[in-house]
């Protein structure tokens, strides 16, 4: 659903033109969204659409900062009092920290 809503928000910011939605499937919560967006638009496709995008990176930003804090407490301490993390928390949280900085950098260009 989110890769058909982001193609519309292209298609019309290339074609300028106006876009036709005749039938979606997706999951119940994708299409009361959906619905709920519609009508706080006026039944303004992208407009819609472009609230749907924006609240689907919004929950994709949130998810990634949850794991992000997960791992940063199973930071352990040794008997010297210094802070570590065990093997390979470190390059994951590096990782989810990329993926969150692309997910701010598109929501920032909606």
């Amino acid at each position: 659903m989110l890769k058909v809503l982001e193609s519309v928000l292209e298609k019309t910011k290339e074609k300028g033109g106006e876009v036709q939605l005749l039938s979606f499937h997706a999951g119940q919560k994708e299409r009361r969204r959906l619905k709920r967006e519609l009508r706080c638009a006026d039944k303004n496709l992208v407009e819609a659409a472009k609230n749907y995008v924006r609240w689907a990176y919004q929950i994709e930003a949130r998810r990634l900062k949850r794991q992000i804090k997960e791992l940063k407490k199973k930071e352990k301490i040794n008997s010297k009092g210094i802070g570590f993390l065990p093997k390979g928390v470190q390059k994951r949280i590096e990782e989810l920290q990329r993926q969150l900085e692309t997910v701010n950098e598109k929501l920032a260009n909606l």
